[in-house]
């Protein structure tokens, strides 16, 4: 299945649709979203996304102690202990902010679009017409949510970080139920930054064994970029990964974030591959052809053969270029007679060869 967000194409055939992952790195300053738009189209990727979230709608506000993000040399979303619910009030997105994003990515040519947390940001997000949703991994459980979300008819990709198949089944069947069939499904290890070893970039084909109807790719948390381009080597149609301004100023998800001359040299990496992948077909390319001439061998007389003399190891080698009889008639041609008398210097052909 082919699925269109905004005016690209994601599908077999089509080029990795790259979204750069603004999270909430916006550090709660709208000029920073804006400037992170601008950055995002100046990488070349094909759209830019925000995470959009209500403190209160995503955590619950309790002194639980199992809520609590603890500080430590691992953390890097926090420098002191901090409540679930005071992070994400730090790090929400005003909703007022939504049409001027929306419209500065417009006349950017870049996609815009949002993660959604809660059916309210739904409705928000669709009076700025965005072209698709996102649902995070922690958000593939949430019913309600994943039916406001499908009542759009927009399509919709789904990360699946700590997923199991049965999980990211019962995600597809409640949007499917709700008639809305255009679904990609993003690889993910929900893991901060994620440790090369638990990244299981084979899973993607699991996922395209499991659910051959809809486009599968990759949401990154590991550092730098060789995750990302493997994942598109194998296949992934669409590849999201976290992207910050780097000015010194400290924002949520900065330590496992592209710079935007990162995210730049990764989009060029993934065009570079998508061009290497090519065709399944074994053959010469066109630049090969024109290069088996000098590249290739063929057999050459390096000495004087005189008319009915015996040919020999003696008298005719394999040199390049290519331009006579190939190798691979070497054993046929050892033991023939020469038709005429033949100078050193010249290559083999069939007519210089008395027939058998």
């Amino acid at each position: 299945m082919s699925i269109k967000i905004g005016d690209r194409t994601i599908g077999p055939e089509h080029p990795c649709f790259i979204i750069a992952e603004a999270s909430s790195n916006h550090g709660g300053d709208l000029q920073r979203a804006k400037n992170m738009i601008k950055e995002a189209a100046s990488t070349g990727a094909d759209a830019v996304k925000f995470q959009v979230f209500s403190a209160e709608k995503i955590a619950a506000n309790t002194d639980d102690p199992r809520t609590i993000i603890r500080a430590d040399e691992k953390s890097v979303f926090v420098s002191k202990d901090t409540k679930l619910i005071d992070l994400y009030r730090e790090n929400e997105l005003p909703r007022s902010w939504l049409p001027e994003l929306a419209n500065y990515a417009k006349e950017l040519s870049i996609i815009f679009f949002a993660t959604p947390f809660d059916e309210e940001t739904v409705d928000q997000l669709e009076e700025v017409d965005v072209p698709a949703y996102k649902i995070a991994s922690y958000e593939l459980l949430d019913v309600p949510l994943l039916r406001k979300i499908a009542a759009t008819h927009k399509p919709v990709i789904i990360s699946t970080g700590m997923a199991n198949l049965g999980e990211i089944e019962s995600a597809l069947e409640i949007l499917k139920s709700a008639h809305l069939d255009k679904v990609i499904i993003l690889h993910c290890n929900s893991t901060y930054p994620a440790p090369y070893e638990n990244v299981n970039l084979r899973a993607m084909d699991t996922l395209k064994l499991a659910f051959p109807q809809y486009p599968v790719g990759f949401s990154d948390h590991t550092l730098g970029t060789a995750i990302p381009l493997a994942a598109v080597a194998l296949g992934a149609r669409v590849i999201e990964k976290h992207f910050y301004i780097d000015d010194g100023i400290h924002t949520v998800d900065d330590k496992f974030s592209l710079t935007p001359a990162e995210f730049k040299k990764m989009v060029e990496g993934i065009r570079s591959i998508e061009q290497a992948l090519g065709s399944s077909e074994k053959k010469p390319s066109a630049t090969e052809e024109k290069e088996k001439i000098q590249a290739r061998r063929s057999l050459w007389i390096v000495k004087d053969i005189e008319s009915g003399e015996t040919i020999t190891p003696t008298n005719v080698e394999c040199l390049r270029p290519g331009i006579g009889l190939s190798p691979l008639h070497y054993d046929l041609i050892m033991g023939r007679k020469a038709a005429r008398r033949l100078k050193a210097g010249k290559a083999l052909e069939w007519d210089d060869l008395i027939k058998p």
